[in-house]
């Protein structure tokens, strides 16, 4: 089983929306698919067209912490794909997991270590450093981190290779990070040059597809669609890109569909 956890230590920049599409794309392959919502904001849980205030706390990450085996909490959604989502009592979350034997640190690799009807798991985390983050990292087979042409972001990636490098000692499974320029618009001077550093200090991580700005990315989620079922302007361009995403991650890691 292959588990991506989409992270980076800054808002912005389309952690939902890679998490959700990409997800959406591996089960166009007929790929079994999980996507565990880490967010309280529940923005993929949205997205999938589940209301998270339909949501029980125990039905989210909080259950796996109560006891409660993973396919109990577990729903299944009109693209596809199975979600485990989030409830907006996961603000404490981290608190929850910091006070888990062994500080919750394996939480969700002990959830996914058992017999599980999927070959691909897609972890949703909140932008921020701190348990719940080190948890993902802990289940996780490779970190997949979208970005922007921005100061912030540039240092937040900074920040989450070194979170990676150290998880990496705890995790072997851990195959590193790729890097997926997200939302992305390379219009002025300045962007050029934030993305000639990108390629200069992240080349071998850095993926080849760029999803840009699209009206289906930012009218989709609204309507609780994936770009694999959203009908309106740029959906076929940003499909494709997607499935071109997936070819690269699947390439990387040996998954076969």
């Amino acid at each position: 089983m292959h588990v991506y956890a989409v992270a980076l230590e800054k808002g912005g920049v389309g952690k939902s929306a890679l998490s959700v599409n990409l997800a959406a794309a591996f089960a166009r392959v007929q790929l079994r698919v999980l996507l565990i919502d880490l967010d309280a904001q529940a923005n993929a849980t949205h997205w999938l067209g589940v209301a998270p205030e339909r949501v029980r706390a125990d039905e989210s990450t909080l259950g796996l912490l109560m006891g409660k085996p993973l396919d109990q909490c577990v729903r299944a959604t009109a693209e596809g794909i199975d979600l485990l989502p989030a409830h907006p009592a996961m603000a404490s979350l981290p608190m929850h997991i910091a006070a888990a034997p062994n500080s919750g640190l394996f939480v969700l690799r002990d959830a996914l270590s058992h017999p599980l009807p999927y070959d691909v798991v897609i972890l949703d985390l909140a932008p921020a450093r701190g348990p719940v983050q080190a948890t993902a990292l802990a289940a996780a087979t490779r970190c997949v981190a979208p970005v922007q042409p921005e100061d912030l972001v540039i240092k937040a990636l900074g920040d989450l290779v070194a979170t990676v490098g150290q998880a990496q000692r705890l995790n072997p499974q851990l195959r590193g990070m790729s890097v997926v320029r997200n939302k992305y618009s390379v219009r002025s001077a300045g962007d050029q040059a934030y993305d000639h550093a990108l390629k200069e200090r992240y080349g071998p991580q850095l993926l080849k597809t760029v999803i840009p700005n699209r009206a289906a990315l930012r009218d989709s989620p609204g309507l609780g669609q994936s770009v694999f079922r959203y009908t309106g302007a740029d959906a076929s361009e940003v499909r494709g890109l997607f499935l071109d995403l997936l070819e690269e991650l699947m390439a990387l890691d040996g998954v076969t569909a």
